[in-house]
């Protein structure tokens, strides 16, 4: 019983040394992580310590028991044996003694041996027996060890004749003594086993406790929001009052931290509805705006005005041709021009809506009023157009609003007013009349617009070429030029590109356009012999995966091998992702022609290596958005470092667009991109 009763106390001792500790954290600022590490060492290496002392006290008690058990037992064999010896004489000095096989009979029915011999005078054997000693060889051992066993004995009768050997078993001692020698061998693991569940139950009974008295006060807390958790420790050791205390603290702290965060709302609020380039408010402004001012306005009946939809055409032939930060350049214009335009009306707001989409809301304006509005911004574009020296700003549809026009509606129609303006001139605008949607024509017009626009082109052949270098990094790299196409109105205007591809693709006549520019390429080759250079040329996803055009375009470049080996095809990243059946047959057919290929805009999509390595391109073009201000981007550079390696595993050159400084030039090289094509290298130039 003793060692249970030392078990107890040190739990005890291990209760009071955790509540302690609790103590201290409770009433102290909150230590750091690596002091709460330390803490939670010392607890645990002193209750290993605690758990070792206890373990090595039971088995030195043990093993003081079982050698005083041993003793005990090495005397009463000895006593035992002795008493044996004795019987055995009574029995040699009976009448048996002429009859050794009745007198062995009648000694191993008195007395359990190991063995028994009876021999005469002359040694030779009367009676013989043996038992194979197999019970109890671990303790047979250690007595014997321990010379605690007895040895063999004999016995030789008065007249000489009868000589007996024995030894008993002892089987009636060494049995209870084997019991007793594992029992005391368990006992110190099963009292540290005792103690160790002991301490682990009062210790989850203990914090179960605590856990359910803080965790009913923080959602007391979280319902009622009042100010103070107030933890209830009636039935708590006394040792967690502190607990309590430093939970009213963090309780404070909390407060604080939520009247901070109240006074910031109104803060995060404008934040989350104004674009950060711009500094205008953004869609989800403009739509609430609509909601609370004109639909749920009381004044609803009588709500009228304008909603003007500016779309920056050209943002992203500016991105990719010049850079982002004239991107930016370029929107940050647009939105002062339309802040300037704003400015002359009452309670007029301008948006940004999107990347390319500007809208102002004109309250109380009518129809002939945005006439005035269409002209002034007109005006205003193309003086913006001059300035920065690019093809056009963008194009303007014109709404006007009323009671019971939903902002779904009014967005489509805008949408509609915008295809009709970039079919009449550059920077345009268009009127869209309720009077259009009731006789269906406003669509019809402005496709019919743009269709005999994109015939014109075609049928005469009107499209510019001009090139952009891309330079090699390194002498084992071919450098090419990229091809750029532009294209002009009856009146000899230039029309925008983007605007002017989207609509073609739109009317089916985008295929045309490309086949137009890849006569065009091969013409020039011909006439200006080029054939000393590289030209990349752009396709679009709709002539890749177009049957018709892959034939035709096979048939003119084996009628053109000489000219086939200068000519690189561009293909988009998510055009080649649109049908890779059709995309692996059409870059198959671009190899056997002698030509090679270029997967621009590459990083844009999820596409896998193991697709790009059964394509086989030869270049890859990174997007323009890896690539600016590169130096300062670390991830940017991680992620071009490990296309550049993937890609030179699988023999794919890459090029990087969109390089406008040193800076961004010398990165790219360090992370030994195999090109660079950019403003800062050249611009778009004719030969």
């Amino acid at each position: 019983m003793r060692p249970i009763v030392l078990t107890n106390a040190r739990v005890g001792l291990l209760f009071v040394l955790m509540t302690s500790a609790l103590d201290k954290v409770a009433i102290s600022p909150l230590p750091n992580q690596h002091q709460r590490g330390e803490t939670l060492g010392v607890h645990m290496n002193k209750l290993r310590n605690l758990l070792f002392i206890q373990l090595f006290t039971g088995i030195l008690i043990g093993l003081l028991m079982a050698v005083a058990a041993l003793y005990m037992s090495s005397n009463l064999i000895k006593s035992e044996q002795l008493y044996h010896k004795e019987l055995i004489q009574q029995f040699s000095y009976s009448n048996l003694i002429d009859d050794p096989k009745l007198l062995s009979k009648q000694l191993r029915a008195s007395i359990d041996f190991e063995f028994l011999t009876l021999k005469d005078q002359d040694g030779n054997k009367l009676y013989s027996f043996n038992k194979d000693p197999k019970e109890f060889p671990l303790v047979r051992a250690i007595l014997q060890r321990a010379e605690l066993y007895t040895q063999p004995q004999s016995l030789v009768s008065d007249e000489g004749s009868l000589k007996i050997e024995f030894h008993s078993s002892y089987s009636d001692i060494l049995s209870p003594l084997s019991v007793a020698l594992l029992i005391l061998l368990l006992m110190p693991v099963v009292i540290v086993l005792i103690s160790f569940l002991l301490f682990h139950s009062m210790v989850q009974r203990i914090y179960a406790q605590v856990s359910e008295r803080i965790t009913q006060s923080i959602l007391s807390f979280t319902k009622t929001k009042s100010n103070n958790v107030g933890v209830d420790t009636q039935d708590l050791p006394k040792q967690f009052e502190q607990l309590t205390q430093a939970l009213n603290k963090l309780d404070a702290f909390f407060k604080n931290t939520l009247e901070e965060y109240e006074s910031s709302t109104s803060a995060l609020r404008e934040e989350a509805h104004r674009d950060t380039l711009t500094q205008l408010p953004n869609r989800t402004e403009f739509v609430e705006h609509f909601e609370n001012n004109i639909i749920n306005s009381t004044q609803q009946a009588d709500a009228f005005g304008i909603l003007l939809l500016l779309r920056a055409s050209e943002l992203q032939h500016i991105n990719q041709t010049k850079g982002y930060e004239d991107g930016d350049n370029y929107i940050k214009g647009i939105a002062n021009i339309m802040l300037t335009i704003a400015g002359t009306y009452s309670n007029a707001n301008v948006y940004r809506l999107n990347g390319s989409d500007f809208g102002i809301l004109l309250p109380n304006v009518t129809v002939k009023e945005a006439e005035t509005l269409g002209e002034n911004l007109h005006s205003k574009l193309d003086e913006f157009m001059r300035i920065t020296d690019i093809s056009a700003v963008g194009s303007m549809g014109i709404v006007s609003y009323g009671a019971g026009k939903p902002l779904g509606e009014l967005l489509a129609n805008a949408d509609t007013a915008i295809s009709l303006a970039q079919a009449k001139q550059v920077n345009g605008w268009h009127i869209h009349k309720d009077s259009n949607i009731s006789q269906g024509g406003a669509t019809s017009f402005g496709n019919q617009n743009w269709r005999h626009l994109i015939d014109d082109v075609i049928e005469k052949q009107d499209v510019t070429l001009l090139f952009q270098p891309i330079q090699a990094t390194n002498r084992g790299t071919k450098a090419y030029s990229e091809v750029l196409a532009r294209f002009k109105s009856q009146d000899e205007q230039v029309l925008p590109t983007a605007s002017f591809l989207a609509m073609a693709e739109k009317l089916d006549k985008v295929v045309d356009i490309d086949r137009l520019i890849v006569e065009k390429v091969l013409d020039m080759i011909k006439t200006k012999s080029l054939a000393d250079q590289f030209f990349g040329v752009n396709l679009t996803a709709a002539a890749v995966h177009d049957e018709q055009f892959m034939i035709w375009l096979e048939r003119r470049l084996l009628k053109e091998t000489s000219i086939a080996t200068k000519l690189i095809f561009e293909i988009t990243e998510f055009g080649l992702q649109q049908n890779i059946n059709s995309s692996r047959r059409f870059i198959d057919m671009v190899h056997r022609a002698g030509a090679r290929m270029t997967v621009e805009k590459f990083g844009v999509g999820i596409t896998s290596f193991k697709f790009f390595q059964e394509l086989k391109p030869d270049f890859i073009k990174l997007d323009g958005s890896y690539t600016r201000s590169i130096e300062e981007e670390k991830n940017n550079q991680y992620f071009i470092r490990m296309i550049v390696d993937l890609s030179h595993r699988i023999g794919v050159n890459v090029i990087a667009e969109c390089v406008e400084t040193q800076e961004e030039k010398h990165v790219l090289e360090q992370l030994f991109v195999d090109g660079c094509q950019g403003y800062y290298l050249g611009k778009p130039a004719p030969l």
